[in-house]
């Protein structure tokens, strides 16, 4: 906070005698408008910066992508109505370049440039080695990632924008075995801690219904061809996979699946099997019949105001809101609620949304923060048909 203040002061004293802001002493960012602005103040009298650390680069940029376009967007319509409070939104991203270290450092980076809140990477094991970090700068930090270790670390400036782990992977084995009337189940997994979590809760699950996984297969972040891990769980005798990947890997693990003659066992994917990235990788009617776990589809919400919001940010950006977009989108209006209520004081914030933001439905979920942190409680379940995810089934789970 002083090297903030001193660099505010320094920037101030140039732009009055100068009537420029010098270069070394603002921040690029992107305005409402999407051009290019520069800001050296976060809470307090100038401009609110929103800031969001993210892979705008590496192998996770295209599932990330969400969280930026779905947070300018937000920022975008707060301004055209006039911003909050008198005071207009700025959105500041840096790039943690889909690897961990550089989480960590994108983290510093920006919570130096004084952002109000920051809205923080999908990927749970980065918000976990930045926790240290976001327990210094006591910024209100939103992950989007489900590990339920991300709030479990006893640190209070964390409040999670996405529904937990500790729910979804649940609801994809209760799926299985009672609507899917499957007993015969394999776990695909990616080898990092997100894959990890989903086959412990999947097989502690299982073992209360007296079942164990047929098979338990494991691939790399960045591997290609899953010929060996899909013929391992046709020989099994598995009837369903639940599958986590990324959006990239969902896809060629859902082509060679249909390649292998594999459609008979049936696919229950993690929440970026359907994500719009994915199945546009897919062709041929590929994808079709396989199911998903994710908070939210908003292209194929019944709620009439999450199908006007997607038709909007499908002409903005080309695409299709995901699940990640929305959450991000809802962040940014949960936070101008706050600052509404209760000023830019970040503490006030974090506990506005700790204890008000009850039953609060936004166009990626049913917000209903609990004192640990937790926001997300709504699980849907898809089913691909024509190409598009309908939402089949809808569980809104208590994450207390």
């Amino acid at each position: 906070m002083k090297k903030s203040l001193y660099v505010l002061i320094l920037c101030t004293v140039a732009l009055a005698l100068t009537g420029m802001v010098l270069a070394g002493c603002g921040s690029t960012t992107t305005s409402a408008s999407g051009g290019e602005t520069t800001t050296t103040a976060g809470a307090g009298g100038g401009d609110i910066i929103i800031g969001a650390v993210y892979g705008t680069t590496g192998k996770y940029a295209g599932g990330e992508a969400g969280i930026g376009n779905g947070a300018k967007m937000a920022i975008e319509e707060v301004n055209a109505a006039g911003g909050v409070n008198g005071q207009k939104l700025v959105f500041m991203a840096e790039d943690s370049g889909s690897e961990q270290a550089g989480a960590v450092n994108a983290y510093n980076r920006l919570a130096a440039k004084n952002p109000l809140v920051i809205i923080d990477t999908a990927l749970s094991s980065f918000a976990l080695a930045q926790m240290a970090d976001i327990a210094k700068a006591e910024i209100p930090t939103y992950p989007m990632g489900e590990n339920p270790a991300v709030t479990q670390q006893g640190n209070p400036w964390v409040l999670r924008f996405s529904t937990p782990d500790n729910v979804t992977p649940l609801a994809a084995v209760q799926f299985a075995l009672d609507d899917l009337k499957k007993t015969k189940v394999a776990i695909l997994r990616v080898n990092n801690e997100f894959g990890q979590t989903w086959e412990q809760l999947i097989t502690e699950e299982l073992k209360k219904r007296n079942l164990e996984p047929v098979a338990v297969e494991v691939f790399g972040a960045d591997d290609k061809d899953m010929t060996a891990q899909l013929n391992k769980i046709k020989s099994a005798g598995a009837d369903v996979m639940i599958v986590t990947a990324d959006p990239t890997t969902h896809a060629v693990i859902i082509k060679q699946r249909k390649q292998f003659g594999m459609s008979n066992i049936e696919y229950v994917g993690s929440n970026t099997a359907v994500m719009p990235q994915t199945l546009e990788l897919l062709t041929g009617g590929e994808a079709e019949g396989i199911y998903a776990l994710t908070s939210a589809v908003p292209p194929e919400d019944p709620d009439t105001k999450v199908q006007e919001w997607n038709a909007k940010y499908k002409e903005k950006y080309g695409i299709d809101a995901d699940y990640i977009a929305a959450d991000a989108y809802d962040s940014v209006m949960i936070t101008v609620d706050a600052v509404k209520a209760v000023g830019t004081d970040r503490a006030k914030i974090r506990d506005f949304i700790l204890n008000e933001v009850k039953g609060v439905k936004g166009m990626g979920n049913v917000w209903n923060f609990s004192p640990n942190g937790d926001g997300g409680t709504q699980v849907s379940i898809t089913q691909v048909k024509d190409g598009k995810a309908p939402v089949i089934k809808t569980i809104a789970a208590d994450v207390r």
